[in-house]
């Protein structure tokens, strides 16, 4: 079996995201791995990793979403109406700086909450709260609990989980063991079952926009040359220009991916000239 593919880990706190990745690489013996959406060593949940080719579809499979489920201890004990007053101030879009153990640039940038939802309040230690919360992309939890802190007299992060990375929820992940398992059965037993079971199609993972090429083009695409219109055969759904799509064969097959530089509606009015633009080819 070609070790090329994701696995749909649940990340165990006490690592970084980098080490589970090198784990999984000398684990699996795949040539590279890569992981999409870095979480902190003490935080733990859904994190996607790459095997091989597949390592060059990452950017395409972190979606723009996250999901969390943590715990946010305030200095100041707070009634529910204080909590969910204060979670509706820090919902919508705010500016953030990355907090100081980041590897980015520490710089104000423009981020997005989604939700945030008061879940529980502990009845043992009220100062406790269990939230769930939806973010963009590079949106730092930890950060946003102080954040909050600062407009009630004081807050910070002491647990965290992810739930999921856009449409990849925790319910199909699987642990470092299961992989360990699978790899053992195929090293000792010649039973590729358990692999097949975890690793995916990195493909199935990337939420865009879905065109359909002629057979006829794949020669050319692999040759490095630009889809022309004629090679379009439909779109899924309406898709404006400048759009990035997944691309995939009459037969079925991936392609990789593409920018349109035509909308849906107009590729019916056109007979000649580029309708996408590719920027990945995984063929």
């Amino acid at each position: 079996m070609s070790l090329d593919g994701l696995i749909l880990l649940d990340k165990p706190p006490g690592h970084t995201s980098h080490e589970i990745t090198s784990f999984v690489r000398k684990i699996t013996g795949a040539m590279r791995t890569g992981h999409a959406g870095t979480l902190d060593p003490d935080v733990s949940g859904v994190l996607p990793v790459a095997l091989g080719k597949s390592t060059k579809l990452l950017r395409y499979i972190a979606g723009e979403t996250k999901t969390y489920v943590g715990i946010i201890k305030f200095r100041n004990i707070q009634t529910k109406a204080q909590i969910e007053e204060l979670f509706g101030t820090f919902t919508g879009e705010l500016i953030q700086t990355p907090p100081k153990i980041s590897a980015v640039r520490k710089v104000p940038r423009k981020r997005t909450v989604y939700y945030l939802k008061l879940l529980e309040i502990s009845e043992t230690n009220p100062r406790l709260a269990l939230f769930e919360a939806k973010v963009g992309a590079g949106t730092y939890i930890r950060t946003l609990c102080e954040d909050m802190g600062k407009k009630c007299g004081g807050a910070r992060m002491e647990e965290l989980r992810r739930i999921a990375v856009g449409n990849i929820l925790e319910n199909q992940t699987v642990t470092m063991q299961d992989v360990v398992d699978a790899m053992w059965l195929l090293k000792n037993k010649k039973d590729d079952s358990q692999l097949k079971k975890i690793v995916h199609r990195a493909e199935d993972f990337i939420d865009l926009p879905r065109v359909t090429i002629k057979n006829s083009a794949i020669d050319s695409i692999k040759s490095g040359a630009q889809i022309a219109v004629p090679a379009v055969v439909s779109f899924q759904g309406r898709v404006p220009g400048g759009q990035k799509v997944a691309l995939y064969s009459e037969d079925g097959r991936f392609i990789g991916v593409g920018i349109t530089q035509i909308s849906s509606d107009e590729l019916e009015k056109k007979k000649r000239g580029i309708a996408i633009r590719l920027e990945r080819v995984q063929l």
